[in-house]
């Protein structure tokens, strides 16, 4: 079993015996490898991470074309153009967006034309309808303009070589529609990594079942699902697997295949049905261990194969911090993100917030923009079976291990839980 003996002492757990939040992230990350590179479809690669830089190949305008509505003209023809004494100009034709041929635009002539048409031959300005007179057949310009206004040359935009985007770099809907404008159809991206999520107890059901006498309803298995799709990955769940080491065993030996990650939730604790530890440990290697941090204190750190492994306390709350303050990062790394984390604001109290000794406390706050900066409140009890406390949460107000107590109207850290 995995060691549930009384030690016969006053404190559960003894400053000395605490992992920092740092030492355990670092050893989850380090543990971590990038996925190989694949082609993707533009429309695919969307939150992806490139691989390689993208240069451009061709030419974006590769025609001059007109920036506004108006009248094609030859700036010399108009230079003697005044409010008070306009120039008339017959017109000699229209030129629309997606026009292939064109009319050439002689002396003493004007064309009209559409935002996006092709400029025609002779013409070397576009003359905004709103600043004439307007008409068909003939127009009065009202000003002089210069040659090359209103008109979008070749290669303003891109020109063959240029650098698009560079190596990790986040593909971005603006980038989207810079790759495409570029005639980009395919990217090189570290592909989304696949997030195995098992759920463990006996007191489990599916949210869809009615519990039994001693039974709840598990919320961390869709929870943490939901997490894992949020932070790029792609989820898939064993279910809710007992506590019973043969159905661990089947559960990990059936999932490894298609896993780049696997999150395990309950078990990790001290009973004598948290057999997690003692699976992994049989399938690979593990390093149990007490986080100096509330909640979440008991986390597993382990890898089967070449797969990591990261188990999180079984009570929601604790299973919802840890995933922020372990999963996600894991997650974005093995993406190939350098962002590994969440923004951090800095925010006012407005109640007192206490916190125990030696560890690091992760407090659910709601956040208001007032005049200042940011406020903090408490969303509630601060248990670590409190669903609703992390439903209301927009962000985890960070208590140092050094601190016990922050008072109203103190400062605090607070990690986003909202990408901004």
């Amino acid at each position: 079993m995995s060691g549930f003996v009384g030690l016969g002492r006053a404190e559960v757990t003894l400053p000395e015996e605490l992992t920092s939040v740092e030492d355990h992230l670092a050893g989850i990350l380090d543990s971590l490898s990038t996925a190989e590179a694949i082609d993707q479809r533009l429309a695919d690669a969307l939150g992806l991470v490139l691989a390689e830089n993208v240069h451009c190949r061709v030419t974006v305008p590769d025609f001059a074309n007109a920036a506004m509505d108006g009248y094609a003209v030859i700036a010399a023809d108009l230079e003697r153009a005044t409010e008070a004494r306009p120039v008339h100009l017959a017109v000699s034709g229209e030129v629309l967006a997606g026009t292939g041929e064109l009319p050439t635009v002689h002396r003493g002539r004007a064309v009209r034309i559409m935002t996006g048409a092709p400029l025609p031959p002779g013409a070397d300005a576009v003359v905004p309808v709103e600043t004439t007179s307007g008409g068909r057949a003939q127009v009065a310009f009202h000003r002089a303009p210069r040659p090359g206004d209103n008109v979008r040359q070749p290669g303003e935009d891109l020109v063959p070589g240029q650098l698009l985007m560079t190596l990790g770099r986040r593909v971005g809907p603006a980038d989207v529609a810079l790759l495409a404008a570029s005639g980009t159809v395919r990217v090189r991206c570290i592909p989304p990594p696949r997030v195995v999520v098992m759920s463990t107890g006996d007191e489990l059901v599916r949210p869809d079942r009615e519990p039994g006498p001693g039974r709840i309803r598990d919320a961390n298995g869709p929870m943490l699902s939901a997490l894992v799709l949020q932070a790029g990955g792609v989820p898939f769940t064993t279910g809710i697997v007992p506590d019973d080491r043969k159905a661990l065993m089947h559960a990990f030996d059936t999932n490894l295949g298609h896993a780049d990650l696997f999150v395990c939730t309950g078990g990790a604790s001290a009973g004598t049905r948290d057999l997690l530890p003692d699976v992994i440990a049989a399938l690979g290697e593990v390093h149990p261990t007490k986080v100096a941090m509330k909640p979440g204190m008991p986390q597993i750190r382990g890898r089967i194969g070449q797969t990591p492994v990261i188990g999180l306390p079984g009570n929601p709350v604790s299973a919802f911090v840890s995933f922020e303050v372990f999963v996600r990062p894991a997650i974005r790394k093995l993406q190939g993100r350098r962002d590994v984390h969440r923004p951090v604001v800095r925010a006012v109290t407005t109640e007192k917030l206490r916190s125990p000794a030696h560890k690091r406390s992760y407090l659910r706050v709601r956040l208001a923009r007032e005049t200042g900066g940011w406020r903090a409140t408490p969303t509630g009890g601060q248990g670590s079976h409190l669903i609703s406390s992390i439903a209301q949460a927009d962000g985890l107000a960070v208590v140092p291990e050094t601190v016990t107590e922050v008072p109203a109207g103190g400062q605090v850290a607070v990690q986003l839980l909202v990408d901004p």
